[in-house]
């Protein structure tokens, strides 16, 4: 699409930094807690440190979730994460206690118990938040068979292996089977890792009505115009005071527009979203073929590489090298 297609196209938040954060410490947690359950206490202290870290597996579980399935939200909250730390926390009180029979250890028991359950909930809930028709099949399809997943490795890990009497059947088979069960949900969620790089969440499309009335000052158009044919963007250096200068208009009125009726996070999402806009029109076309990769950085406003592959992967999912293989034409023998 072209710049001038702006307000259908810009790509809020993009969580690609948490999906490997929490990616990365869920599977860490995973591993501490079959490690757990092959070196039990033998280790003394070690032992103790590595089911700690094993011990809030459900609560980077569901910071991943929330990740995958919420990457909308532009903005990073903070309480999730400080919740999970303190499941970490409380785990860790329980571990070093001795298991202690005591008011203040079986508190702090009831509450982590209570906090594991509500997240393990959460985690099934949350890929079904803002399910509806007008959402792409493939990623209809994706959050469903994902909580289906999640919700059957519950059922047996947590209502049929827990739920089992102590001195039944199941007992020998109890540690196995919760080990297989977090293998299992460690391998489904690296398949929703992948699939979510492959397949990222589709840019919202603005109500042309809320785009009206958040255009109060009358900026949208100029603003589109100045940008995507005056190509003001490949400046380097480029500032709102330029735009706003440019414009004729107070910096605030143009932060505004471009927050309000643009979509954009900030102006350096904006200035970032022409650039790259630019940068695929460059590497698309042949005529550009014998241009490094770093030259169409630099004529389209980026001052390194490293910032203009992150935001070219964050608008079109490709690096700019696959995205040049899979665009450009043939050559002609």
């Amino acid at each position: 699409m072209s710049a001038e297609g702006l307000v259908t196209t810009p790509r809020l938040g993009g969580g690609a930094d948490d999906i490997y954060l929490y990616g990365g410490l869920f599977a860490g947690a995973v591993g501490a807690f079959c490690l757990t359950q092959i070196i039990g206490r033998q280790f003394g202290l070690v032992s103790d440190l590595v089911a700690i870290a094993g011990d809030a597996t459900c609560g980077w579980s569901w910071l991943l979730v929330r990740a995958l399935f919420q990457s909308d939200k532009p903005r990073r909250a903070a309480w999730p994460l400080v919740l999970v730390l303190v499941l970490v926390a409380s785990g860790a009180v329980l571990r070093l206690s001795g298991g202690s029979a005591d008011t203040l250890p079986r508190m702090v028991e009831n509450l982590g118990e209570l906090v594991s359950s509500a997240l393990l909930l959460l985690a099934a809930i949350d890929p079904l938040r803002g399910l509806n028709a007008h959402m792409r099949q493939g990623e209809r399809r994706f959050r469903m068979v994902f909580s289906a997943g999640y919700v059957a490795l519950l059922a047996i890990a947590v209502l049929w292996v827990d739920g089992a009497p102590s001195g039944g059947a199941m007992a020998p088979w109890k540690m196995a089977i919760k080990s297989a069960c977090a293998a299992c949900a460690l391998l489904g969620m690296a398949f929703a890792i992948w699939y979510r790089h492959r397949h990222p969440f589709p840019a919202p499309c603005m109500d042309r009505r809320r785009e009206k009335t958040a255009d109060a000052h009358g900026l949208a158009a100029p603003l589109r115009k100045l940008m995507a044919q005056e190509a003001l963007y490949t400046r380097q250096s480029l500032k709102v005071a330029d735009v706003a200068r440019r414009l004729g208009a107070p910096e605030y009125k143009v932060t505004q527009c471009v927050t309000g009726s643009l979509g954009f996070r900030n102006f350096n999402h904006m200035a970032n979203y022409f650039r790259v806009e630019e940068a695929k029109r460059q590497l698309a076309d042949c005529a550009y073929a014998h241009l490094p990769i770093l030259t169409i950085a630099y004529d389209c406003g980026f001052g390194s590489i490293g910032p203009f592959n992150r935001a070219f992967k964050a608008e079109t999912g490709l690096t700019p090298q696959q995205f040049r293989k899979t665009s450009s034409p043939p050559s002609k023998l």
